[in-house]
């Protein structure tokens, strides 16, 4: 088969961890999960990522009781902190069993099910889910016989998914160092094939949201605040919110453990996150803002529908709109008093 251009989208497939004793039991993973017939009488998870922290919720509410093992100090730690904590009490209200700075060390067969060892204890559970990442499904494919440099994150690619190798591709989870999410994948396998054919054109996704579906969803877009400090400097970096409990949507639905936060640096928004109903949906308009520099202020010139959670994202924008007036009238009085 002689071909001109090669384009290599094959995925990826549920990591495991160098745990001892982990290939002597049986593991579920987000794959395998679904196949069961009907859930476990319990379960011990190992992760604390978007996967592991969507199943565990939805474990629980199935009336199984559940473990989470997580080595980070929070779940889905690469999400803004304040939001992810309040996410981690969402479940543990729920019911879930966050064990979070802890790290398995050791999984074995017992009497009840599977016993994982931990440095915090052991914990024991009729199933073990394990999700604790993913391996690029690139080998193989004698992609490094033509000399692409290829690992377990996947083949090394540029911005445009190029390869070391001229016309070969690679996209979504088969590329290195490329946020893993099928509309991520979906966008770089467009532009790829655009690539192709007209060199140069489209845009290369710098700024890709994420959102994790649980209830709320917590949805990211750019930069944490921490992030930003980092970048740009504390002084130029300004954090604001939107409690839910101070929207009338959510006051009215009963869904008011939540906030929406833009982060600004230098009054661009540079990174914007919510943990609300639909958060997925909501995210899409600060993303916009993030890709086009648009300023905090500018949140309010667009008329958001009443009673809706979005109704928070204008209500950033007048309220910074109001506190910048505030303040510029107070210059000018001081002015005219000291003039």
């Amino acid at each position: 088969l002689d071909t001109r251009y090669v384009l290599v989208c094959t995925g990826s497939r549920p990591s495991m961890p160098a745990v001892d004793g982990i290939d002597t039991v049986e593991v579920l993973t987000s794959e395998n999960l679904f196949e069961l017939e009907r859930p476990p009488a319990s379960l011990v998870m190992i992760g604390g990522g978007p996967i592991a922290t969507e199943l565990a919720q939805a474990m629980v509410r199935l009336g199984v009781p559940t473990t989470v093992i997580e080595q980070a100090h929070r779940l889905v730690p690469r999400d803004e902190p304040e939001l992810a904590d309040r996410l981690g009490q969402v479940l543990r209200d729920e019911g879930v069993d966050l064990r979070l700075s802890t790290t398995a060390t050791a999984v074995r067969q017992g009497g009840d099910g599977v016993v994982v060892e931990t440095d915090d204890g052991e914990f024991t559970g009729a199933g073990l889910l394990v999700a604790t990442g993913r391996i690029a499904n690139v080998d193989g494919l004698g992609l490094d016989k033509f000399g692409v440099p290829i690992s377990a994150a996947g083949a090394e690619v540029d911005e445009r998914n190029r390869t070391l190798v001229p016309n070969i591709y690679v996209v979504g989870d088969a590329a290195a160092d490329r946020p893993r999410f099928t509309h991520a994948a979906a966008h770089d396998a467009v532009l790829a094939v655009r690539d192709m054919f007209f060199p140069g054109r489209g845009a290369p996704a710098h700024l890709v949201p994420w959102c994790t579906f649980t209830d709320p969803e917590l949805a990211h877009a750019g930069l944490t605040a921490a992030e930003a400090r980092d970048r740009h400097g504390e002084r130029n970096v300004t954090v604001y919110r939107h409690e839910l409990a101070e929207n009338d949507r959510a006051r009215a639905d009963g869904t008011t453990a939540g906030s929406i936060i833009v982060v600004t640096a230098n009054d661009r928004i540079v990174g914007a996150h919510a943990l609300a109903p639909a958060a997925g949906e909501l995210i899409h308009e600060l993303a916009l803002a993030i890709r086009f520099g648009i300023g905090v202020d500018e949140l309010s010139d667009l008329v958001h529908i009443y009673p809706t959670i979005a109704t928070g994202v204008g209500r950033i924008g007048a309220d910074r709109s109001f506190d910048t007036g505030r303040r510029f009238r107070a210059v000018a009085r001081l002015s005219r008093i000291f003039g």
